[in-house]
Order: C-alpha cells, then sequence, then structure tokens
C-alpha cells in the first residue's frame, strides 16, 4: 500500500509568517510616499494639458495606493491562513503526544523508553 502520509515542518510555516509581517511592514513604506504625493498639487505649468496631467497623476497615484491594499490584504490572508494550519498542526501533535503519554502510562509500554531517557519510573508504572 502507497504512503499517503506527509511531513509538515511547523517551524518553516512559522518562519514563513514572519517573512509575511516583514513584507507586510515593508509595504507601509510605498504606501505612505502615495499618500504624500497627493497631498499637494501637482505644478506642471500654465498650459492647456497641465490639469489633465494633474488629474491623470492624481488617478495614477489612488490606483496604485488601491493595488498596495489589495496585495497587503492578500499577504494578511496567506499569513492568517498559514497561522491557522501551523496551530492546527501544532494543536494536533500536542494532542497525539497527550494521548500517547496517557495510554504508555496505562500499559507501561512506555516505561523502558521514559527509563533509558530518565523520565520515567525505572520500575514501571504497574506496581505489584
Amino acid at each position: 500500500m502507497h504512503d499517503q502520509s506527509y511531513y509538515v515542518h511547523l517551524e518553516s510555516l512559522k518562519d514563513f509568517v514572519r517573512e509575511l509581517e516583514t513584507q507586510i511592514h515593508a509595504m507601509a513604506k510605498p504606501n505612505d510616499f502615495l499618500l504624500t504625493l497627493g497631498e499637494e498639487p501637482l505644478l506642471f505649468g500654465e498650459f492647456g494639458e497641465a490639469g489633465s496631467l494633474a488629474d491623470a497623476h492624481r488617478a495614477a497615484v489612488s490606483e496604485m495606493q488601491g493595488l498596495l491594499d489589495q496585495v497587503r490584504s492578500a499577504i494578511g490572508f496567506a499569513q492568517d491562513v498559514t497561522t491557522t494550519v501551523a496551530d492546527g498542526y501544532q494543536n494536533a501533535d500536542q494532542a497525539v503526544a497527550g494521548d500517547l503519554h496517557a495510554s504508555g502510562a496505562v500499559t507501561g509500554l512506555l516505561d523502558p523508553v521514559l527509563g533509558l531517557l530518565g523520565a520515567g519510573d525505572p520500575e514501571g508504572s504497574r506496581k505489584g
């Protein structure tokens, strides 16, 4: 039978979440700069097309701000999903480890291993 299991490295997922946080913070700088572009009217000069150039510039700045907001939202969503997945796997691992420990304590199957690791009762959990 083909093994359909897979391996998830939780620390790599957490590293990825930190990288996404870095990217979100990096998005603030261009957005802050775009905000400054819209504060002051551009002085293109006193010719007919100056007004339409200023309007086009404002529209381009607004569109870029919208695109940056969409990217920030997408990165935030990826961060939330990755965190949820990592937390789910970590909780599942802890639950399995707890169940394994509990069943080992009842059956005494883990006593030799725990004894070698210095974590268990070397006499075993079943005392006569």
